[in-house]
This record gives C-alpha cells, sequence and structure tokens, in this order.
C-alpha cells in the first residue's frame, strides 16, 4: 500500500487529496495491443464485413506514448524487438468475443506473423454490430520471468457515414456547461454539445469534427441545440424549436411532430441498445416532449405519435389533473418501458414529482406506490440504473433522491462513518452497465454509487475545477473523462482508474462480504419460445463464518415459470453457492389462442437481475448482470419442408413452365394464386428461388409432408403439432385418405372450406390459423357429421394427401395450427411433382415387357451362340487329333524306311 499526496509546500499524509494506491505483484508483466488495419466498407451493411487486425505485445514500462494512448498505428522499436522474441518461444495470440453470447459477432479465420512488421495479422469476420468488445488472449510463454495478461479490446464501427454539406449552419449549446450524449449501440459514437460548438467522434474521441446540418433544413436559424439523442440508426438534434434528423447515410431532414402545442423541450432515446424482444428491430425508441405534451416513437413505428398522460388515473388517485407539467424522460433497463417524470399538485396543495410507467407494446400506463415531495422550483432529472427494477434517481441541482428495490431517499455523501449532503451544484449523472453511477458537480468534484445503495463515495477527479469536464462509460464498464479546450477547439479523453479511486476513497476498509461472484448469463440476452425452458447459472465465494448469497430480482415474471436451486459447499475458509436459475414457458392451449387474438398477454419481456446479496463498494469487478429473456417469437424461427436426400440439385426447373388446363381449378377458390382464371388455360413459371427443388411423388402414394422448425440455418426440431396446407393456384386433384372418423375425431373437424365461409376472408392463411383452430378431439354436442375428408396433417396422424389421377406440378402452402407449437407465424411453400399416372403405368408396362423380351431373345441367343461354340470346338478338336495322329503315324513310317536303306546300304 503507498500513500500519494500533492508535492506542495504544506501538504501531508492527512490531506484531503492523500490518495491510498495499492501496488500487487503480477507475474503478467506485458500487455497485448490491437488495431485494426483495413475493412471492407465504411459503415457496416446487414452482413457485415472483413477486418484485418493488427497484433503486437507491449510493456507499458517501455511503451512508446501513442501506444499508451491506443492511438499507435505500428509497434514501438521495443515492442517490435519484443513481439519478436515472444514469437520465437511459440506465443500466439487468439481474438474472440469477450462476452457469453449465443449469437457470434465475431469469427476469426486466420492468424499468421510478419516478421516484416514485427507483429500478427488476424483476419475476422465481424457482423454489423457498430461496437465489438473483444478478449486477447495468448499462450502461456514465459519472457523475462513474465507473461502476457488477456487484454480487453473496444472496436469501433462507423455508425454513420459522410456528413459533407455545400451550404450549412454551425451548432452550439444552449448551456453554459457542455453536456455529452452518446450513441446506444457504440459508446464510441457521441455528440459533445458546448456554449461555442458541437463536436462529433464515432471513435471515442480520437478525432472529432464539428456537426453542422444544411440550411435548408435549419431554414437559417442561429443553430442554436436544445437537446440531442441517438437511435441505433439516426442522431435526432432539437434545434431552433425544431426536430432534425440525421440517417446512416449522413442526410438531414426536418422531422414534423404532428399535433404539438409550445416549443418542444427535450429528447430522449434508450441508453443502453436492448438486443432481445420486440425491441431488437433497430431499437428506434424516441421520446420527444413539450412542456405538457409528450411524443413516442417505438421501433415499430415509422413517426412520432402523440401520447396522452394518465390524467383520468391522476384524478382518481386525488391529483390535480387539469395540467401534467413533464420534467423529465428516461428508459429503464426494461425494453418495452419509459419513465416519466411529472409534476402533480395534491388535493392539498403540494407540489410532488411523481415517476409515471408507460407500457410501449400495450400503450398502458401506471402510477407509482410513492412521491417526492419538493418545494423547490429547480430543473429536475430522470435517470434509470442498470438493473431488472425500475430503480432511479431524481434530481436537482443540489439534491439526489433514490428509488431503489430497498427503499427510497436522499443520497448522502459517506466519509468514514460519516455522512454528509452534498453542497455544490450537480453537473451531470451517469449511469454505468453494471448497476453504478457517476456524480459529477460543477466544480469537477465526483461521487460514486451503486444501485441499492443509499450512500455515495468522493473520488478524486484530477481536474481543476474550472476545466471544461464530461463523462461517459463505456460497454466495459470503464469510466471515461473528456476534458475540452475551448481555445483549441479540442477534445481529449482519458481512462479515469475508477477502481483505484474507489479503493482509495475507502481506505482503510478494503474487505469484500465475496472473494468471488461469477455468473453464465448470456450478454445478448434470451428467447424462450412455447414449451421452451432455459437454464442459468450463478456462483458466489465469501468467507466461512459470514453470511452471502446469490440474489436475483425479476421483472414479469408472470410470463414464464420460475424455480431457483442453490447448492451450498461449505469449507474451512470459503463456502460456495451454486445457483441454477430455471424458466419455462407455462401456457395452456386457450391462453395461447388468446394471446394470437389478442385478448390475452403470454409474452414480453421478463427481465432478470443477479447479484450478491451483501457487497460494499471495496469489492471490485462488476456486482450485478441484467439480462433479457424475450418471451414470444424468435427471430429467424421459421418452418422448412424437409426434401428427399438427392433433391439438392434441379437446375433444370429453373424458369421451367407448366401449363394448368380450366378443369385443374376451384371456381370457388379465394387465394392469392389464380382467382377467376378457371376459365381458361394459364402458364405458370416455376418459382425454384423460393420453392426449391420439387418433391417426386409416385401417383398412388399417399404423401405426409415431414416439416422441420430452424433458427435461422439451425435445425431446432421436427414439428409434431398439426398443419394444414393449401394449394398456391387454387389447382384441384388432391384430395385425403382418411375421414374424421377414422382419424379418430370426436367432433365434426373444421374444413378449409368452412373456415373461408364463416370468415369471409380472401386467403385461407387468413381464414385459418393458430387463433381459431379447435382440435376435432375435443368432445362437442352436437358431434356432427364425421364422414368428411380429415384437412389436418401431423407426423403422427393417419391423414395424408392423396392425388388420384392427377400429375404434374401441385404448389402448396402450409400452415402450422396449433398454438403450443410456437409463438411466430409458422407458414411456408413447398411443391410435389406428381408421377405415373395411370395410363403412364400401363405404358410402363407395355415398356417394361418389350425390353423383357428384348432382353430374353438375347440371353437366349448369347445361350445358342455359346452351346454351338462349344459343340463346334470339340468337333474342330476331334479333327485335329485325327490329323496330328496320322502325321505321327506316317513319320514313324518314314523314319523305319530309312532305317531299313541304311541297313541294306552297309
Amino acid at each position: 500500500m503507498y500513500v500519494v499526496y500533492p508535492d506542495v509546500a504544506g501538504a501531508g499524509t492527512s490531506d484531503d487529496n492523500t490518495l491510498h494506491v495499492q501496488v500487487l505483484d503480477s507475474p503478467s508483466c506485458y500487455r497485448w495491443y490491437l488495431i485494426p488495419a483495413n475493412r471492407t466498407a465504411d459503415v457496416p451493411d446487414k452482413s457485415g464485413e472483413t477486418w484485418l487486425l493488427h497484433v503486437w505485445i507491449v510493456d507499458d514500462r517501455h511503451a512508446s506514448l501513442s501506444e499508451l494512448n491506443n492511438t499507435a498505428q505500428e509497434p514501438s522499436e521495443y515492442s517490435a524487438q519484443l513481439t519478436e522474441l515472444s514469437w520465437r518461444k511459440k506465443q500466439h495470440p487468439e481474438v474472440r468475443q469477450l462476452y457469453n453470447s449465443h449469437v457470434q459477432h465475431v469469427l476469426s479465420k486466420g492468424t499468421a506473423y510478419s516478421r516484416n512488421s514485427s507483429l500478427w495479422e488476424v483476419v475476422m469476420e465481424v457482423d454489423n454490430s457498430a461496437e465489438q468488445a473483444l478478449l486477447v488472449s495468448g499462450r502461456p510463454v514465459m519472457l523475462d520471468n513474465c507473461f502476457v495478461r488477456d487484454t480487453q479490446v473496444l472496436l469501433h464501427q462507423p455508425q454513420f457515414t459522410d456528413r459533407t454539406v455545400s451550404s450549412s449552419v454551425s451548432l452550439k449549446g444552449s448551456a453554459t456547461a457542455p453536456v455529452l450524449v452518446k450513441s446506444p449501440v457504440s459508446s464510441g459514437v457521441a455528440l459533445l454539445i458546448t456554449s461555442t460548438e458541437v463536436l462529433f467522434t464515432q471513435d471515442s474521441f480520437l478525432t472529432t469534427e464539428a456537426l453542422i446540418i444544411p440550411d435548408d433544413v435549419l431554414q437559417s436559424c442561429s443553430g442554436e441545440v436544445q437537446g440531442a439523442a441517438f437511435t441505433a440508426s439516426s442522431l435526432y438534434v432539437i434545434a431552433c424549436n425544431s426536430l432534425c434528423r440525421m440517417a446512416q447515410n449522413g442526410t438531414w431532414e426536418r422531422v414534423i411532430v404532428q399535433g404539438v402545442s409550445g416549443g418542444l423541450v427535450g429528447l430522449k432515446a434508450r441508453e443502453r441498445h436492448s438486443r432481445v424482444g420486440r425491441a431488437q428491430v433497430d431499437d428506434e425508441c424516441l421520446a420527444v416532449w413539450t412542456s405538457t405534451q409528450l411524443f413516442v416513437k417505438s421501433s415499430s413505428e415509422s413517426s412520432l405519435e402523440l401520447t396522452s398522460l394518465p390524467t383520468t388515473q391522476l384524478g382518481a388517485s386525488g391529483y390535480s389533473n387539469n395540467t401534467v407539467p413533464i420534467l423529465d424522460v428516461s428508459f429503464p433497463s426494461d425494453p418495452e418501458e419509459l419513465g416519466v417524470l411529472v409534476q402533480v399538485l395534491t388535493a392539498e396543495g403540494d407540489n410532488k414529482l411523481m415517476t409515471l410507467q408507460y407500457d410501449l407494446p400495450t400503450t398502458i400506463w401506471s402510477l407509482p406506490e410513492f412521491t417526492i415531495q419538493h418545494s423547490s422550483a429547480g430543473n429536475f432529472s430522470l435517470l434509470y440504473l442498470a438493473s431488472a427494477m425500475p430503480e432511479a434517481l431524481v434530481w436537482d441541482p443540489t439534491n439526489v433522491t433514490y428509488s431503489f428495490s430497498n427503499g427510497t431517499g436522499t443520497l448522502q455523501v459517506l466519509k468514514g462513518n460519516m455522512t454528509s449532503n452534498l453542497v455544490e451544484s450537480i453537473q451531470e449523472i451517469i449511469a454505468g452497465p453494471n448497476g453504478d453511477f457517476v456524480i459529477h458537480l460543477t466544480s469537477n468534484k465526483l461521487y460514486y454509487g451503486r444501485v441499492d445503495i443509499e450512500n455515495v463515495v468522493e473520488l478524486s477527479p484530477g481536474e481543476l475545477p474550472e476545466a471544461e469536464v464530461v463523462l461517459f462509460f463505456d460497454v466495459l464498464g470503464r469510466l471515461q473523462l473528456v476534458n475540452y479546450d475551448s481555445t483549441a477547439s479540442l477534445a481529449t479523453v482519458r481512462l479515469f482508474p475508477l477502481q483505484a479511486e474507489v479503493y482509495s476513497s475507502m481506505y482503510p476498509v478494503t474487505s469484500c462480504p465475496y472473494h468471488r461472484f461469477s455468473h453464465g448469463i448470456d450478454v445478448d440476452g434470451y428467447y424462450i419460445d412455447v414449451g421452451e425452458e432455459l437454464k442459468i447459472w450463478a456462483m458466489i465465494l465469501y468467507p466461512s463464518g459470514s453470511y452471502n448469497n446469490v440474489e436475483v430480482l425479476v421483472r414479469n415474471g408472470h410470463l414464464l415459470q420460475q424455480n431457483f436451486s442453490s447448492e451450498i459447499l461449505p469449507s474451512s475458509l470459503y463456502t460456495t453457492e451454486n445457483m441454477t436459475l430455471h424458466f419455462s414457458s407455462n401456457v395452456t392451449f386457450e391462453m395461447l389462442q388468446a394471446e394470437n387474438s389478442g385478448s390475452y398477454g403470454t409474452t414480453g419481456i421478463v427481465t432478470v437481475e443477479v447479484r450478491p446479496k451483501q457487497t460494499l463498494y471495496s469489492c471490485r469487478g462488476s456486482v450485478n448482470m441484467v439480462t433479457s429473456i424475450s418471451v414470444g417469437c424468435p427471430p429467424n424461427r421459421h418452418i422448412r419442408v424437409r426434401r428427399p436426400f438427392g433433391t439438392e440439385e434441379c437446375s433444370s426447373y429453373q424458369n421451367y413452365i407448366y401449363t394448368l388446363s380450366p378443369d385443374m381449378y376451384d371456381p370457388t377458390y379465394k387465394g392469392e394464386g389464380c382467382q377467376g382464371c378457371a376459365g381458361n388455360s394459364t402458364e405458370v413459371t416455376y418459382d425454384l428461388d423460393n420453392l426449391g427443388c420439387p418433391i417426386d411423388v409416385f401417383y398412388s402414394d399417399h404423401f405426409r409432408p415431414t416439416v422441420d422448425l430452424y433458427d435461422g440455418d439451425k435445425f431446432v426440431r421436427e414439428v409434431t403439432e398439426d398443419f394444414f396446407v393449401w394449394e398456391a393456384h387454387g389447382r384441384t386433384g388432391y384430395g385425403y385418405n382418411a375421414t374424421m372418423q377414422q382419424a379418430g375425431c370426436a367432433c365434426e373437424a373444421q374444413t378449409l372450406a368452412a373456415m373461408l365461409t364463416a370468415g369471409n376472408v380472401s386467403s385461407p392463411g387468413d381464414a385459418w390459423g393458430p387463433q381459431n383452430y379447435q382440435p376435432c378431439s375435443t368432445p362437442c354436442d352436437p358431434q356432427g357429421s364425421l364422414s368428411g375428408q380429415h384437412e389436418v396433417l401431423s407426423s403422427s396422424g393417419v391423414s395424408a394427401l392423396k392425388f388420384g389421377s392427377s400429375k404434374g406440378i401441385f404448389v402448396f402452402h402450409l400452415k402450422v395450427l396449433d398454438p403450443e407449437c410456437s409463438y411466430c407465424v409458422l407458414q411456408t411453400q413447398f411443391a410435389v411433382r406428381v408421377y405415373g399416372s395411370p395410363r403412364e403405368s400401363l405404358d410402363l408396362y407395355v415398356y417394361l415387357a418389350v425390353l423383357a423380351f428384348i432382353v430374353g431373345t438375347v440371353i437366349v441367343l448369347a445361350l445358342t451362340y455359346y452351346m454351338y461354340y462349344k459343340l463346334m470346338a470339340g468337333e474342330h478338336e476331334k479333327v485335329l487329333q485325327e490329323w496330328t495322329n496320322k502325321e505321327s503315324d506316317e513319320q514313324e513310317g518314314k523314319e523305319s524306311e530309312e532305317e531299313e536303306v541304311k541297313k541294306e546300304e552297309e
């Protein structure tokens, strides 16, 4: 432990500026340095892009200034030598995404070392997220008794393209103190609004440029900015009492707010990007307000809509509802809620503050259980902290009131065992991603707090009182301090040593109620469909003899069935609690059908927070984790009809045209395919891109499609629930092989014709679906006729399609009927080619008979030839043997004669 104090006359260890710095001996002396070298696009598209990353090793004791500031584009001489030596010792970096997630945001495609540059080149596929949190790690290679520690790195991608305009208006802020507005999707994209200019950055203030708006948008006004907010794809600015929007391509437009009365006072967007649920669609939520009017734009809306305040509810609760002044607006962690801070007047004439909760999907207001009484006329602000519950701070220039799950009150400054009030004016309060926050005073004093702790601790900012400073948290939870120099029009950023400052403020109280807290929560959230379940784990390790445990907070928990189980593992030094959080969908058929018809709510967002029950400021690292579970249809969930093996290639059907004759149409057909064309032949072009290869079905076979459920390209399961089909062009010539009675129905089953008649709609897909499906297994009175065809198909049912004498192409729509299959509307298309009609079968038999005759004739001829060849070969051998014997006898006779002649001569 080291004591640090100012080196000035009269200062000593008892001075208020004394810092207590803890220095630990670590075997990891080096760190990884990562910088993007090039990318395939200026702004990532929906499919993402490919990056080339340069990675090398840095020793901060010998690093260059640019490496210390994270602006270096190449290794310093010392870092190059260090990297070369490490490479020779088989060091090799691995780059992957930092947080647990079911979404693959980055994917390494290869790493190679460049000896010419003394660095590693890493090729990464990066998705379209504007900010990537990466972890660089390596092998346990020691160099000079030191290792390279794992390093967290943020990669920023531009959210907006070129913003150059020919004639424009320069902007400036209306407040004296600088204000920072950060993008919800990237902490590197921000606006710094000052009294002289507005600076825009997309790389966390490594570079900045002045924000300007075209003349024709602002219509030659002074360009004074009253507020600004980022959404996932836009920047909104209130200037000259006008709302202006900059799109991702850099173009500006003026947004017309219909029904506005009076001047616009402020605007807010979500401060933390939500990746799950209905709010995942670009996260375009925006709130704009006047002194008494609120305009809200949700992600599903294209324009701002006037949202009436709950004056009737306020009046029924005993408050005056003549006028309800709006003071501020903020978005909580729940991605489907909005908080509105208003001033209400009681029947006794007392002014009170109230935070109204607005549910975006249902447009329902709820009133809080408590109010805050005040007598000042100051400006009030509202800020939600990262928590499952709507835990918030409300403040004016001199007081901060907290509303936590464990109570409400006024924040106090903690000094040792004493507390005191804030005595200076508050400039800003910012919230971090882990339930923490920082109070920044106009004198540049800083105070640090955490959710559910009613006291804050003072930090040493390291800045002069007159310095123009603003703060922000990045996605890693690090506190960044931005210093603005108005004379040089320059903004510089530095990393604030938050943990060290908090540790120094708490000294000598340095103990923590737990040794370790960890969890397996997915940072991108979860999705639960009908019948699915989810398990999350959390673990806490704390000293034996003390008490602590994992605390779980759940908002909207009624949407899921919950079961939490803990396993306690005691030991002599530490006790471990392993907690498993089990969430499952537990809904009935009736509830799901009501949900599909819009009369019952079984879908929504469940917000979950895990954290230690007992914590102190001396505890290091994140103290809580908040995630969301979207109960509903997961994104990219769909169905596919399984095709037999070998039907993957059928290029012959590209632009294939077939003809449907008039007798193939149902004159009563209602659908999008071919209404009113029963009197004419129609040519149909086969849509190979959407339908894929047709499934071949022999005319006499019964066909039941096998349906699979997918998330994107990932197979989930086979669909076993009920579904139905209909021909896309109204073609007839198919039916079903089983009657309702044969299918085991206890009541007359629904049919497509009956549903079309009852629904009076033009499309079969609209007439029949999960919202009105009734299984025929449910008894009814009267029972009705069970002799009709059973048109409901399933993998375990007996009913199947039959085609009789029909042939050719059938294009079917398929839709799942059973609401217990999924919250999604599951519908797809597929094609069937029916071949082998009776006439074709007769011709086939003739062809087969002729072929058999020809084959038989060939076989007989072959056998005859073989027998003839065998016979003639025997005769030929016999004659040959006779000639051989004759020649042999003649030769022997001749030799005998010659011998006799020789004897006579002798």
